[in-house]
């Protein structure tokens, strides 16, 4: 028995607490919005959950985390630094989870590791929660092209989540994504969160932010933060701005994070003749995000993949609304003109609503007031939340799944 198991079990012994695995096909210390997910609940559960890891091995890493991580065998993806799981062939691994004290297991992701921990809560006799987070269709569509090839995978996908006891989203909206693929069981809706709080030094981050990227005190200011892939789109943003900047309007848009479009996006600011303007940071610290919401009066993003967007609510802590794309996920549960800004899938209308925002900065304070008050949300909030639906599933799982007294046998004999 590993180390990380033992003080897993060793901490769940007191009465009352549940012990729960935790599981992904890609891991810290690769980071997007899912891993962010599962890493924020895992920090943020409450102290009647005890609650362990499962992830790839990473190569050169070193775990330094303050909850348990077990790693399985993985492979480097080629021209990438993303180690992929391959559980099913690390038969130490599986021998670990099939002798550990476990009440339930939640999937993040639906690939080789729910496949494996799906047969292995099956033979345990223990829940499998699963929380859909991704739109695959998108993702697969790009690779395959045509529905024929794409959408069987997706209902593959559909019938692989079917399996579990119990399914998860963040919204209404990907819930309803998730019945697109062909899944029919129940989905409970648990919002997602910030590890952010609300700053009480609100100015001096924006006087920070004003010595840190260069910004005089009267620019005004958006930003994109997030991975910079290709599906975040930070193109198209690109492209409305410099019809905003072509109509004689001025800004600066601080592009934080890192990705493997990074050096692209860099070479379309040139070509755009952005180069004043536009500020590309690549990583920034937890302390240099705080800085850029805070001095940033929208958050641009029209990205159509995200199915919630956990920017969204880590931006309305520092009271920075976003300009989202009507009808996509990542707009859901905003309102348009009170607690965000919503286009058209165009970059005309997104130009123009940059241009209205800049054109309207009493309205901007007040949805920007509005967007904190309603979108806000904490991990710790929703890892409440997730442990009232674990006890829920493993209490409905047992009522289930119970043996017939022998009475009741005798009876249906």
């Amino acid at each position: 028995m590993s180390e990380a198991v033992a003080l897993f079990e060793a901490e769940a012994e007191d009465k009352g607490k549940i012990r729960i695995l935790a599981a992904m096909d890609v891991y810290l210390p690769m980071m997007d919005g899912v891993v962010n997910c599962m890493h924020n609940l895992l920090l943020s559960y409450p102290q009647d959950v005890c609650a362990t890891a499962a992830g790839p091995k990473a190569k050169d890493h070193v775990d330094d985390y303050p909850y348990p991580i077990l790693r399985y065998r993985s492979f480097r993806v080629p021209f990438s630094k993303v180690d992929f799981g391959f559980p099913s062939r690390d038969k130490a691994f599986v021998d670990e989870i099939m002798h550990m004290d476990i009440d339930l297991i939640h999937i993040h992701s639906p690939f080789g590791i729910c496949k494996l921990l799906t047969k292995v809560a099956k033979k345990r006799n223990i829940p499998i929660v699963a929380t859909f987070h991704t739109n695959y269709r998108y993702v697969f569509k790009k690779i395959l092209l045509l529905k024929c090839f794409y959408e069987p995978y997706i209902r593959t996908l559909g019938k692989r989540y079917g399996k579990m006891d119990m399914m998860f989203a963040g919204t209404e909206a990907t819930a309803a994504q998730l019945r697109s693929f062909g899944y029919q069981g129940e989905c409970r809706i648990v919002p997602f969160g910030t590890s952010f709080v609300p700053p009480d030094n609100y100015r001096q981050l924006r006087e920070n932010a004003d010595a840190r990227f260069g910004l005089d005190k009267e620019d005004r200011v958006f930003c994109f933060v997030g991975r910079t892939v290709r599906s975040k789109r930070v193109q198209f943003t690109l492209d409305a701005l410099k019809k905003v900047r072509d109509k004689g309007y001025e800004f600066r848009f601080i592009v934080g994070g890192t990705g493997n479009y990074l050096n692209a996006i860099k070479r379309k600011v040139k070509r755009l003749k952005l180069e004043d303007c536009v500020t590309v940071t690549g990583y920034l610290s937890e302390e240099e995000l705080a800085m850029v919401y805070c001095r940033s009066e929208l958050l641009l993003f029209p990205s159509i993949l995200d199915n919630f967007a956990l920017v969204k609510v880590e931006a309305a802590a520092f009271n920075t609304p976003g300009l989202f794309l009507r009808n996509s996920n990542t707009a859901f549960g905003t309102t348009d003109m009170r607690n965000a800004i919503l286009a058209d899938n165009t970059v005309d209308d997104f130009a123009d609503k940059i241009i209205w925002a800049i054109e309207h900065p009493r309205e901007m304070r007040e949805i920007a007031q509005n967007a904190r008050n309603e979108l806000y949300f904490s991990w710790k909030r929703s890892a409440e939340l997730y442990a009232e639906q674990y006890r829920k599933v493993i209490a409905e799982y047992k009522a289930k799944h119970a043996s017939p007294s022998s009475s009741e046998k005798q009876i249906r004999q």
